[in-house]
């Protein structure tokens, strides 16, 4: 069990409604990252989601306790994630709806064998280890840096698992902008929606969300620009709508 490996607190509250997660606090806490890409999905509840890289399992705990989907599977590569992950998926009682994978994105365990996915979404590994302090905690560094993954391998995979004309989600930092769209392409998965997330108005953006269409046309649209927080450094009423769950389509 993740207890058994390193300490795990009392369950938190996630997000503004029912939902409550496990995390471990001195090693593995989520950032908003995981619920702006949960909330930039235009998915409907009947679709099919698998998540590369789910971590402690926020997406899916996202996607089915606010946005109502009734079928998300999270592949994740380390063992003391994997168990915290299923262990909220059990303390959320969505055990019917949730399944927590273990397994390399590069070469997915069986049960993805032949399996093929309405939307393959990610917020993967942003850094290269060359180009910032690598933490010292293993299951931080795997998470956050490119260490057992890369961003090419990450598109290869979510390409190989989606169906054909599905959707690829995804979360990076705007630097990786070229690098993304253009792997994308490379893959047949289309960019087709864009939004640049800023922390505040005058501020530079420090993470786009990406959607792409496997074997889609071209065409991109730019929604307009997401702001974490409002000049007075309060929350703006697009992020608290997050925090209740809902989809940033409504507001883009």
């Amino acid at each position: 069990m993740a207890e058994d490996i390193f300490p795990v607190g009392e369950p938190e509250r996630l997000g503004l409604g029912a939902l409550k997660i496990f995390q471990a606090p001195t090693i593995f806490k989520f950032t908003i990252d995981p619920l702006l890409l949960a909330a930039f999905l235009q998915v409907r509840p009947q679709d099919t989601v698998l998540d590369l890289g789910t971590g402690t399992g926020v997406i899916p705990l996202w996607l089915t306790g606010y946005r109502h989907v009734r079928q998300v599977v999270g592949l994740e590569l380390q063992s003391p994630i994997v168990a915290l992950a299923r262990r909220n998926v059990t303390l959320n009682q969505l055990n019917d709806r949730i399944t927590i994978l273990e397994g390399d994105l590069r070469a997915p365990p069986p049960e993805l064998a032949t399996r093929r996915f309405d939307w393959v979404i990610s917020n993967p590994p942003y850094w290269s280890p060359a180009t910032h302090q690598v933490p010292t905690s293993p299951l931080l560094a795997v998470a956050k840096f490119e260490l057992t993954c890369n961003l090419s391998e990450v598109i290869t995979a979510a390409a190989r698992l989606c169906r054909d004309r599905g959707r690829v989600g995804l979360i990076h930092l705007p630097e990786r902008l070229t690098d993304l769209l253009s792997l994308m392409r490379a893959a047949r998965l289309e960019p087709k929606r864009l939004c640049l997330v800023h922390p505040k108005p005058g501020t530079p953006p420090h993470r786009v969300l990406v959607e792409g269409m496997k074997g889609g046309r071209p065409g991109l649209k730019v929604c307009k620009p997401f702001f974490i927080h409002g000049p007075d450094g309060e929350f703006t009423p697009e992020m608290n709508a997050v925090y209740q769950g809902r989809g940033l389509s409504e507001e883009l």
